[in-house]
Parts: structure tokens; sequence; C-alpha cells
């Protein structure tokens, strides 16, 4: 977890400590009977009121007991929550229980306005992501923010903000298969990113493959330059590639093969067409029992393993097994919702 989110998750943490539990800390503290534990909470959540406290948190130096209650009043009072006259310290007479209830009435306010804007800022955050789960039998476009484009292929899942950060446009390729034309942009990267890998682009196109069944992850380049960065290898550099170049990855092995992508257009299947380049036949298998909506049974495990190199049109099912069996020497029949290969 970055640095950020953990300080972000410990703000979180203090806000959301109720009123009565507020109150009990700040007595206890008052009074001279809070533990060395509860004084450090307390005080932190005090931290967490004040502006800048990403950087206080983790910067402050250690403090004497005097001048923690001194910040803390302070705090209060430049808030508008306590009189001047009321905390000051040359005032022999202040009563520190008269200023309890003012305390905790303070801190329990705090608390209430800080987790509701939490709470409201983490569903805008949530609002402003969409997922698109692409049907078994639908080829999808989608007009990305930036105006850059993405064909999603059936079975797919992705995940795209609203609108883009000022830092990069990233977008998330849960599973299944997309092609990505992305507009340039020379300050602001595109990222696609998978379970198993990252691709930087400044604007390019090209295609990712990502199917969890299959075990392998696979990018091709159509056009300009892309990075990919391989998920937990931090220090490795990036893997560069131009137009009619690939990767594959397993992941299984976790480990990255570069290649020429195949002649047959890489994004043929985005009109419809279901393109297979030594391509084996159980993945063929998966993407038509996807298409079709069916199960298909191999009677010959070995069958599965066989590659084949292969564009199918719009035709039906029938027709796509009748070429594919007499590709590839083998018989089957339709048995209710089900493929029988012998």
């Amino acid at each position: 977890m970055p640095a950020h989110d953990s300080i972000r998750e410990n703000r979180v943490i203090k806000i959301q400590m109720d009123r009565t539990e507020l109150k009990r800390l700040a007595q206890k503290y008052l009074e001279g009977t809070a533990s060395d534990e509860e004084k450090a909470l307390l005080n932190q959540w005090y931290d967490t009121t004040e502006e800048g406290w990403v950087e206080n948190v983790h910067t402050k130096k250690p403090e004497t007991e005097d001048q923690v209650r001194q910040r803390i009043f302070d705090n209060l009072k430049n808030k508008g929550f306590l009189k001047t006259e009321e905390v000051d310290r040359s005032d022999a007479q202040v009563s520190w229980k008269r200023l309890m209830l003012r305390i905790t009435a303070a801190a329990a306010v705090l608390s209430l306005v800080l987790f509701g804007w939490q709470f409201s800022n983490s569903r805008f955050s949530l609002a402003e992501k969409k997922l698109v789960n692409v049907p078994g039998n639908k080829i999808i476009e989608i007009i990305l923010p930036d105006s850059s484009k993405v064909w999603l292929n059936a079975g797919s899942v992705f995940k795209y903000p609203k609108k883009f950060s000022e830092e990069n446009r990233t977008v998330e390729l849960i599973e299944g298969r997309a092609f990505f034309e992305v507009k340039h942009k020379n300050k602001h990267p595109f990222i696609v990113k998978t379970n198993s890998l990252n691709v930087v682009v400044l604007g390019t196109s090209f295609d990712v493959r990502a199917y969890k069944k299959e075990g392998t992850t696979k990018v091709s380049v159509v056009t300009g330059k892309v990075g990919i960065t391989m998920k937990g290898a931090v220090k490795k550099p990036a893997v560069m590639l131009l137009p009619k170049e690939q990767v594959v990855l397993s992941n299984i092995k976790n480990h990255l093969i570069k290649a020429v992508a195949p002649e047959i257009a890489v994004n043929a299947w985005c009109n419809s067409k279901l393109v297979f380049e030594q391509e084996t036949l159980r993945n063929v298998f998966s993407v038509l029992e996807k298409k079709h909506h069916l199960k298909i049974i191999t009677e010959n495990p070995e069958l599965l393993d066989e590659r084949i190199s292969i564009t199918l049109g719009d035709q039906d099912l029938v027709s796509t097994m009748d070429i594919l069996s007499f590709t590839k020497h083998f018989k089957y029949q339709m048995a209710n919702d089900n493929i029988i290969i012998k």
C-alpha cells in the first residue's frame, strides 16, 4: 500500500471515533489518568483536524505533555471553538474540567464533519468509475473521456473513470480482450492495468488479451510504441514494443516472452471476425463456448493442445464446427446445449 494511502487510512480510523470514545479519552487525559497509548491516540486525532495533516502525522518532533495540551487548545481556539480568554494559560483560574465539555463537544463536531466529508468523498470516488461487462455474444466500442477508443470483445470486463486525472489516463482490463486507439498526449501517459501486467503508452494502437482461463496475457502493437511492466517487478525496466511486435506473459510461470506479432491483423476481431493465430484448440473452443453459450466436451484431451491458425466469419455454429473438424480431423455431434468431440 502506498504511503499516502496508509496515512489516509490512518486518518479515517481516527476520524471515526464516536462521541463516547472521544469524551472518555479527553476526560482521562485532562484528569491525568490516560495511558501513553490513549494520549497518543487523542493527540493524533487532533493532528488530523489540522491543515497539512499529511505532513504533521510523520514529521512532528517529540513534545512535552504541556506542549501537547497547549497545541490541542490552540488548535480549538484557532478554529473558533473556544474563546481566547478561556484558553489563556497565564490565567491561573482556568479550570480544565470546566473546559472539558467544550473540548469534547468540539471534538465530536469535528469528528462528525470530517467523517461526513470522508464518506461523501468516497461515494464520489466510487461514482466516478464505470464498470462494463460485455455479454458473451457482443463486441462493443467505447469512447473514453480523452476521445481515445476501445473495442471490447465478448466476455470482457473493463473499468474506466468518467474523467481522467491530470497526471495520467488509467483504465483496467479486468478480464477479456480489448483493442485500443489511444489519442496522443505527451504529458499524460495512457495506462492499461491487467491482473498480471501494465501497458504504458502516450499515443498508439494495440491489442491486449487477458482471459484468465487461458493462463496468459498478450499485448500486440499495431502503431506507435508501448512499454510493458510486470506486476511486482518494480526494479525491472519496461519491455518496449514497436509495431508488429508482441509479448506473451505466462501467468503461471510469470515469464515474459517478446516475439513478432502474427501477420493476421490483431484487430480483425473488432469486425466480428474470430481470428486465431497458432492458437490451441482449447482456447478456440473456449471462445466458441462464450459466443454460443454452450459447453464443448472433448473425449480426447490431447486434441486440446493442438494449434490452429484460422479466421472465422459470421457463419453459424454448425458451419464453424464443420470447418474445424475438417481442418483438425475430428468428429463431433450436437447434444442439447453441448457439443461432444470424439
